[in-house]
This record gives structure tokens, sequence and C-alpha cells, in this order.
């Protein structure tokens, strides 16, 4: 019974979750430290960006792979941790804990159009 209450929040949690990560405003991307991430505005795209070191930046798709909610940075983890159902990748966007099976998609660098 535990959980199946429990099945039945995520459910109704779920289309708010969905919605407040497409509508959140993007975190800057000036100050960036290596071993920090966040979702921020590249170009008018959100993304996610992990700063691995001063000259190399890891740029990935926010959208988590299990069902397309936005993820967010986790600073003690250093992860990105999805909102809705519970799935974690590494900083790199790798599955670390499912439901997600697929990696965060990797984008190539943004052009401004």
């Amino acid at each position: 019974m535990a959980s199946l209450n429990s099945s039945l929040k995520q459910g109704l949690l779920y289309p708010k979750r969905f919605l407040e990560g497409r509508l959140k405003k993007s975190a800057s991307q000036e100050g960036l430290e290596p071993g920090e991430g966040a979702v921020i505005d590249l170009n008018g795209k959100k993304t996610a960006v992990y700063q691995k070191s001063k000259d190399e930046r890891i740029i990935l798709s926010p959208v988590c792979t299990h069902m397309g909610c936005i993820v967010g940075w986790n600073k003690s983890d250093k992860t990105w941790d999805c909102p809705c159902h519970g799935a974690r990748y590494e900083a790199d966007g790798t599955v670390k804990k499912g439901p997600a099976q697929k990696n965060l998609e990797r984008m190539k660098k943004i052009s401004k159009d």
C-alpha cells in the first residue's frame, strides 16, 4: 500500500515538476568554477553545463531521458538529478541511478544564429 501511495503522489507531482523545470530561470554561465555545474541559457537554449576544468566544459541536454523533466545540479554529490522520478546522472551525463536507462545527450557547441 505504501508503494501505491508513493506512486500516486509521484504521478500527481510529475506535471508540476515537468513545467517548473521549463519555466525556471536559468543560472548565469558567468562564474562557474571547475567542479561546478548549472542549467544555463546558452545562446537562447537551456543547457546543462559542467565546468570540468578551467578550460573544459561538458555541455549536455538538461532533459532527463526517462520522462523529459529538466535535471538540476546537485552541488554536494556533483550529479545531475531529475526532480520528477529520481534519476541521477554523473557530471558527464552518464546514468548513475535509474529509472533512466539512457545518458543525457551531449550537445555540440551551440553557435549564435
